[in-house]
């Protein structure tokens, strides 16, 4: 199974959408609810897996714990939210030297002073082999979010900045939070782009029962990334936004939704372009 349809598979045991809770399981990468005062508590859980999503052995432990909040406060980004308070649960190996844990909260603590976020408890325990770190974060906004679910055909798609980067040692990205914001004001539906913008938008389309039709020629790429590469980079820290035209002059129109059953790759003539790597999957 792709990471999809595990969703899929597991989606029904959750909480769906109604009365407070505006954004259910298998709408989003966050759940959503409406607290007493009229405001909006976005949640999110995200987890980094050595091996995985980072590498000891080429990163420094505090780059591995910056990073790994940068992409978990994507999800809030997307929704408008900004961070409040947040968990995280560590598991450590044997073979990690005494410091490396301690390292990689300091990394943490860094990046979540600098957008406001307490950090407020969590959980240890040993890993058999490879060590991973979970987030819990909750954010708050005065803007009902909008999931992915509620993307229409008909409706642009634009991108908040330049792709493909993440493959260039970009150690320290900062999160989208104030775009995010911006973005959710405007009334648009927006994702975070860590598993690729193409696969954001295979999302899109299962969550919205819509299509896409991406243009190649349009998305704007880092100098030395090629446009097939940057549609499909991961751990990216860009958003991309759906809404009706026109689309606030922040973002890069790259594409529109449809009502047609798959997402293309167009060349700048509308010659649908064979794409071999759609971005990351967990379970591909």
């Amino acid at each position: 199974m792709n990471e999809l349809e595990v969703i899929a598979r597991l989606a029904p045991h959750l909480a769906r959408r109604g009365g407070d809770l505006v954004i259910g399981a298998g709408e989003d990468d966050a759940a959503a609810w409406r607290e007493d005062d009229g405001t909006f508590t976005v949640a999110t859980c995200d987890t980094s897996v050595e091996t995985v999503h980072f590498d000891l052995g080429r990163q420094d432990p505090e780059d591995v714990g910056w990073r790994a909040l940068c992409f978990a406060l994507g999800d809030l980004a997307a929704k408008g939210a900004w961070p409040t308070y947040g968990l995280s649960s560590i598991s450590i190996p044997r073979r990690w030297d005494e410091e490396v844990a301690e390292r990689i909260y300091a990394g943490l603590a860094e990046l979540a002073e600098a957008v406001g976020l307490r950090l407020v408890g969590g959980d240890t325990t040993l890993a058999p082999e490879h060590g991973s770190l979970t987030l819990t974060l909750l954010g708050s906004t005065k803007v009902e979010p909008r999931p992915r679910s509620a993307a229409r055909p008909g409706w642009l798609v634009g991108v908040t900045g330049a792709l493909g980067g993440a493959g260039l040692d970009w150690r320290r990205p900062r999160p989208r939070l104030e775009i995010g914001t911006r973005m959710s004001i405007a009334g648009l539906c927006c994702g975070d782009i860590s598993d690729g913008l193409l696969r954001e938008l295979d999302k899109f389309a299962a969550a919205a029962r819509v299509g896409a039709r991406l243009r190649l020629d349009a998305v704007p790429c880092v100098e030395g990334a090629a446009p097939q590469r940057a549609i499909a980079s991961g751990e990216e820290v860009e958003l991309v936004c759906c809404g009706p035209a026109p689309l606030p002059r922040e973002l890069t129109v790259v594409g529109e939704l449809t009502d047609e059953d798959r997402v293309l790759v167009v060349d700048e003539a509308g010659r649908e372009v064979e794409v071999a790597d759609r971005g990351f999957d967990h379970f591909a």
